[in-house]
């Protein structure tokens, strides 16, 4: 029997809210994280085959509330490389989308 609700996953993506600070510099938004299946999940954090900027450029898919010098900065590749080629913000938000794949909210 295939379940109809985990088809419905196939397109679904989690809304993380980050707040860190890396060397003095606060970043704060909503990050929109493409969620998929735990063998992706396996492939993607293969130390022999990936990276922290890998794993980001697959699964983060979106951001918003996202705010630079009061100006509100839509998501880009562009804009994405840039903060990427920082390490620990590649880090940050590496372990920020697959975190995003183990949590799952409790409804009231």
């Amino acid at each position: 029997m295939k379940l109809k609700k985990l088809e419905q996953l196939k397109d679904a993506t989690i809304h993380a809210p980050l707040h860190f600070e890396y060397g003095g510099v606060e970043f704060k938004f909503n990050a929109h994280i493409k969620l998929v299946p735990e063998q992706d999940i396996e492939k993607l954090t293969d130390p022999r085959n990936t990276t922290d900027k890998a794993i980001v450029e697959q699964l983060l898919v979106g951001w918003d509330d996202f705010v630079d010098e009061g100006k509100s900065i839509p998501f880009s590749k562009d804009v994405l490389d840039e903060m990427l080629g920082f390490g620990g913000i590649a880090g940050r938000l590496s372990a920020e989308c697959i975190n995003a794949q183990y949590r799952v909210q409790e409804k009231n």
